[in-house]
């Protein structure tokens, strides 16, 4: 891959696609169904490649002009409907998806974020889709009928970046067409051309590489990607490396809340139990709501009758209850709760957890929507005799989780987490199915489904896992004796004074 532009030294964050002729092998169908259109009209030399990427009416208009045609616009109307029902037939009995295509797109958009870009319909974009099963690995689609204004003009690849939230300098955009290519150029991002017959026409575009498949983007873009910045990242240096704000309506959390309060000797759900003079479940959603969409609380069957009215007293339509029969575990009940959420990202808060600061939670948030598009993002603390720690090899990679309470050898000083955590809510969903049977996420005294062994399992699957050092010990305290809530009451008053 070539070097960025000067201006920045940024790294590859976005890779938006074109479908026709890169994900779809389809040139042949459509250059086909012009050819049967445009031969009513004695047309016989119609030139496809010249006009790849336009939009279909747009290409009947330009080439009846230069035909000195006077053809109205109803009429070219219904010859665009002609070419695309034709065309839409030839691709149903050739199924062209690209090769590679399925795995090459699953394996990108573990690192990239990815939109897709088409001046095609949205029927052949939904095909595409619903053949493939690839709609969750792209966080944008948008196609030649959500725009006003077709390819060469950059407008649909502003959109995706927009979309993708990042900036045009750390998007590529893959095309096989010169206008798609002096789109991108035209929206500041860089390009790839796809199919290599053209490769002078797309370098003269403004092309940086061009490739002939996409098991070549892939070896491309895995051999120029750069490293993930520093494991150290906090409270000195991690401004770089987040969005500007939260985006409220992109986030959704997630509350496993269905402990009883047994070891505090309270009768009622834990959530319910008062510290600092307030329940639990009110200093939870005071910390979230301002930050999240909605709030999913999972209880125990028992719990909901007690916990759902004071739910519509302190946020009134803002969350919802999802119900875990049995407890057996953190995994279980974060599972349960993500068949529940809608949103791009996901964060999880344990139930217990009434400590952390705003300030602290909204940098993470900030930081898992920031360019570094991580799959997972864990801050973490070091800590004295740990409960809980990760091991790391060599390069800094989380490769072992240790658990005291599943009778793990402990080191004296160790790396913990700290209730909190933030997903990508495809891959929750995604990793948490794949380690469900894993016998590593079944705790080896408890046999119950974990959930932090997913920190592990998504750091060896090759997906970005950021873990920053922006929380103190005081905010990890869970409320689990009477002793912890008293602990944690005088921070609590200082914290929200």
């Amino acid at each position: 891959m070539v070097s960025p532009p000067p201006e920045t030294d940024t790294a590859i964050r976005g890779l938006v696609f074109d479908l026709d002729g890169v994900l779809v092998s389809s040139s042949a169908a459509h250059e086909q169904a012009f050819a049967e259109v445009f031969a009513a009209y004695g047309i016989h030399d119609f030139q496809y490649s010249v006009f790849a990427g336009w939009r279909t009416a747009d290409v009947f208009r330009s080439v009846f002009a230069e035909k000195n045609l006077r053809i109205v616009e109803d009429e070219i109307t219904a010859c665009a409907r002609r070419k695309s029902a034709r065309a839409a037939e030839l691709l149903a009995a050739q199924n062209p998806i690209a090769p590679d295509c399925v795995p090459v797109i699953t394996e990108l958009s573990r690192e990239y974020r990815l939109a897709l870009a088409s001046s095609g319909s949205r029927a052949s974009v939904e095909t595409f889709l619903g053949r493939t099963g690839l709609g969750p690995s792209f966080r944008s689609v948008l196609c030649g009928d959500d725009v006003r204004c077709a390819k060469p003009d950059p407008e649909i690849v502003r959109r995706s970046i927009d979309a993708l939230e990042l900036d045009p300098h750390t998007c590529v955009v893959i095309e096989d067409a010169v206008a798609g290519i002096q789109a991108a150029r035209s929206a500041g991002a860089r390009a790839i051309g796809f199919g290599s017959t053209r490769e002078a026409d797309l370098r003269a575009a403004g092309a940086e590489q061009v490739v002939g498949s996409l098991a070549e983007l892939g070896r491309l873009l895995r051999d120029s990607a750069e490293p993930l910045p520093p494991l150290a990242i906090g409270w000195d240096n991690w401004l770089p490396y987040a969005a500007p704000q939260v985006d409220r309506a992109r986030w959704t959390a997630i509350v496993p809340a269905a402990g009883k309060g047994s070891r505090l000797a309270y009768s009622r759900p834990k959530v319910l139990f008062p510290v600092a003079g307030r329940p639990i479940l009110e200093w939870l959603l005071d910390l979230l709501l301002p930050y999240c969409a909605t709030v999913v609380l999972v209880l125990s069957p028992d719990g909901r009758s007690e916990v759902e009215p004071e739910i519509e007293r302190i946020a009134p339509g803002r969350c919802r209850i999802a119900i875990q029969p049995e407890p057996s575990g953190m995994g279980d009940a974060v599972q349960i709760g993500a068949a529940e959420v809608a949103t791009t990202h996901s964060c999880i808060i344990w139930g217990d957890q009434v400590a952390l600061r705003s300030e602290s939670v909204e940098a993470v948030l900030r930081l898992h929507q920031g360019p570094l598009a991580p799959q997972l993002t864990v801050p973490t603390v070091f800590r004295y005799e740990p409960y809980i720690h990760f091991e790391r090899d060599e390069a800094g990679r989380i490769v072992r989780l240790l658990q005291a309470r599943e009778g793990d050898p402990m080191p004296r000083h160790g790396e913990s987490d700290a209730g909190f955590f933030c997903f990508q809510t495809g891959w929750l969903r995604s990793l948490l199915g794949q380690i469900r049977q894993n016998p590593a996420a079944r705790g080896g005294c408890t046999a119950e489904f974990n959930f932090l062994p997913i920190i592990p399992f998504a750091a060896e699957a090759s997906c970005r896992v950021l873990t920053p050092h922006l929380m103190t010990l005081e905010e990890t305290v869970g409320i689990n004796s009477v002793a912890d809530a008293s602990r944690v009451e005088p921070f609590l008053r200082r914290s929200n004074v």
